[in-house]
């Protein structure tokens, strides 16, 4: 029993310090730092470890207020097919816009989603919002961009909207 307790302890601090590895503390764009405000894992039915996420902005002290530039970056653990983002993004944003807000968008979000590419155990996506626009990165390069702040504002409703796509992680991120 001592041997599992501390096997358990071990890989608890371990998967905690792989974490604050994954994210660095800053992020810098091409016109402000952003600095990382939270983070957390991802698990679907209560046991499946997704990807581990972390929330930057240019000041923490705002939050729950995330109006402005910001990044949402995430650790994938396993692998995911770009359809499958793609068909999340589209399905979250239609259950969180209205449908006139929907329709607004639909063009230029199937131009920025058809960047998307698959990921592996082990790869991060960032999305950015800056003053420029929406901006996609997969492992530090840029795979899409908006330059649509309708796109870029709007996009972020897929995880801190009314019906986010995961309201624990939306919950944990937004803390204060």
């Amino acid at each position: 029993m001592l041997k599992f307790l501390v096997a358990m302890i071990t890989m608890s601090v371990c998967t905690t310090l792989l974490a604050e590895v994954r994210f660095q503390d800053t992020v810098k764009t091409t016109s402000s730092t952003l600095q990382k405000c939270n983070e957390t894992s991802i698990t679907v039915m209560a046991f499946v470890d997704v990807a581990d996420a972390a929330f930057y902005l240019p000041d923490c002290n705002f939050l729950p207020d995330i109006a402005g530039e910001k990044q949402l970056s995430f650790y994938y653990h396993r692998s995911i097919t770009a359809d499958d983002f793609i068909e999340a993004s589209e399905t979250l944003l239609e259950r969180n816009l209205t449908s006139t807000e929907y329709s607004k968008i639909e063009d230029e979000l199937t131009r920025f989603n058809a960047n998307y590419q698959d990921v592996e155990d082990g790869d991060v996506y960032d999305i950015r919002k800056t003053k420029s626009g929406l901006y996609l990165l997969k492992n530090g390069q840029q795979i899409s961009h908006s330059s649509s702040i309708e796109l870029a504002n709007f996009y972020y409703q897929i995880w801190f909207g009314p019906k986010p796509f995961n309201k624990g992680m939306k919950e944990t991120l937004l803390e204060r």
